[in-house]
């Protein structure tokens, strides 16, 4: 046993919680990642000289003193500088309304009732309900990892507010808001929890919403500044990260987790070998880790067919050969809708013809003080199935086919920005379209979105997914707390302080907060 730990992948989560078991308890990590690259959707990649984020966009709660930015400086050492976004750092775009957001739960708030006078009750009461479902959600989660009869204090403690949590947030919305477009205004971000409001649990939507009262922010260096920034930590302490490793086996001798079997690439060559540890932890998402890695019967693997996928997606990766700044942009992300109906299955129809309705907007190079050269991305829904001929393709090998759906669907999204702002389309220089089969292919997530295990009503009621599977191995990531870097660390929190014993979730958060 040359480590005290193996991590299974080294996306946000498994970085988190070999940092913090590195830091606080002392231990020699091994993180085992698949592909080339470290980060797992917290990677980057270059194409003609221009520099992109894969699953970074913003993040929310990097204010110095914070709680998050307190746990966030703690997993990187300290390594990562933070730079805030516009003041107005959120606009939302519908053809009755525009909406900006500002970085402050006042001004938004001002900001709204300003455009719907008449629904200043609802207002008022939807921003006090966000604040209290998404303390609960919080909790909630947490307390399926403490001892049971702190998790049961803890989970009791927000009874009241379990209910509303649980409803979805179309429902929610409904019950309390009488204008139509207020509530597609107020449900404008879903497209960072990947589930629309018909599907969604409030309880996710609240998260978001009060994550990003606050603003945005965007690390300096952008994702691979974060990553470089734990590995660092992770050596120091005497562990190691490698890439080209493809975990085949988590390896159970008598009902606990022993080590994995993995299968390492060196040059045109590979071998399998074993590698031993007293404790495995996971990233690699609950389907994978129930369903492939574990070759046994596992009850989780009934509970997560009760689970459905988060959205599909596709994105165009834009290289500009202007500063975006000269058509107004000065870094905020831009919610493009085409009506009311947050509809998913019609704006993937709409993107896949060519003919983008809705779209998430968003400059990279205007957030990162770092950026050398001008770049832009936009995000839309498509449904998985829509690949399904390509399905088992390698990657950068799927035909003239699947090449020219994708040049269709960039030109498409394109046009999207063009329509709002005219003239953007001559400002792009290179475009670069991912896919779900691209998504597939580097996260293992054959559902195609950023969000493998959705976050509806029925996955909170089952309290489905704590980080503890079973002696010496635990699970990780946004699949053990909730989407999105913030998400991913604090299910990095949770593995770590499990494993650190009844009450080492506790102990980190102390130690992130001193």
């Amino acid at each position: 046993m040359d480590y005290d730990v193996i991590v299974i992948g080294s996306g946000f989560g498994g970085l988190t919680a070999a940092s913090l078991l590195t830091q606080l308890a002392g231990k020699r990590v091994l993180v085992l990642e698949r592909h080339f690259r470290l980060g797992g959707f917290n990677h980057a990649f270059q194409r003609k000289g221009y520099h992109w984020d894969v699953g970074l966009h913003y993040v929310g709660e990097m204010h110095r003193g914070g709680q998050m930015r307190q746990v966030m400086d703690l997993v990187t050492g300290g390594g990562v500088e933070w730079a805030p976004m516009p003041h107005e750092f959120e606009v939302f775009h519908y053809p009755e309304v525009t909406v900006r957001v500002p970085a402050d739960r006042v001004a938004y708030v001002d900001t709204l009732i300003e455009h719907f006078p008449n629904q200043e009750t609802a207002i008022r009461r939807y921003f006090t309900d966000v604040h209290a479902v998404s303390a609960w959600c919080g909790r909630e989660v947490v307390s399926w990892n403490l001892p049971r009869p702190l998790g049961a204090a803890m989970s009791a403690a927000g009874r009241r507010t379990r209910a509303m949590a649980l409803r979805t947030t179309a429902d929610y919305l409904a019950a309390h808001v009488d204008d139509p477009v207020l509530r597609a205004v107020l449900a404008s971000q879903w497209g960072d929890y990947a589930l629309e409001p018909a599907r969604s649990a409030f309880a996710i939507h609240a998260m978001i919403v009060q994550h990003y009262l606050r603003g945005g922010w965007y690390p300096v260096g952008g994702s691979d500044a974060m990553t470089e920034a734990i590995v660092r930590v992770i050596t120091a302490g005497g562990g190691e990260a490698r890439v080209y490793s493809t975990v085949e086996e988590i390896l159970v001798e008598n009902g606990r987790a022993v080590g994995v079997r993995v299968a390492r690439k060196r040059g045109r060559d590979s071998a399998v070998e074993e590698v031993r540890a007293p404790l495995v932890i996971s990233d690699a998402g609950a389907r994978a880790t129930f369903n492939h890695l574990l070759r046994m019967p596992m009850p989780q693997s009934a509970a997560l067919r009760r689970v459905p996928s988060g959205n599909a997606c596709v994105t165009a990766y834009l290289g500009l050969r202007e500063d975006p700044r000269r058509l107004g942009f000065q870094g905020e992300n831009h919610w493009i809708f085409g009506d009311l109906a947050h509809d998913p299955v019609a704006d993937g129809a709409a993107a896949l013809a060519g003919r983008a309705r809705s779209g998430y907007l968003s400059f990279p190079s205007l957030k990162d003080p770092a950026a050398t050269r001008h770049t832009a991305e936009v995000i839309t829904s498509v449904p998985v199935r829509a690949f399904d001929d390509w399905r088992g393709t390698d990657w950068q090998k799927r035909g003239g086919d699947y090449v020219a759906v994708k040049e269709r669907v960039g030109r498409g999204l394109v046009d999207l920005v063009d329509r709002q702002w005219p003239g953007f389309a001559a400002t792009v220089d290179h475009v670069e379209v991912s896919t779900p089969l691209t998504v597939d292919s580097f996260a293992g997530y054959p559902s195609g979105g950023f969000a493998d295990l959705a976050t509806t009503p029925e996955r909170l009621r089952r309290r489905m997914f704590p980080a503890a599977v079973m002696p010496g191995l635990k699970l990780t990531g946004a699949d053990a707390m909730a989407l999105g870097i913030v998400g991913a660390m604090m299910g990095g929190v949770v593995a770590a302080g499990s494993a650190m014993g009844p009450l080492g979730i506790p102990r980190v958060m102390a130690r992130a907060t001193r």
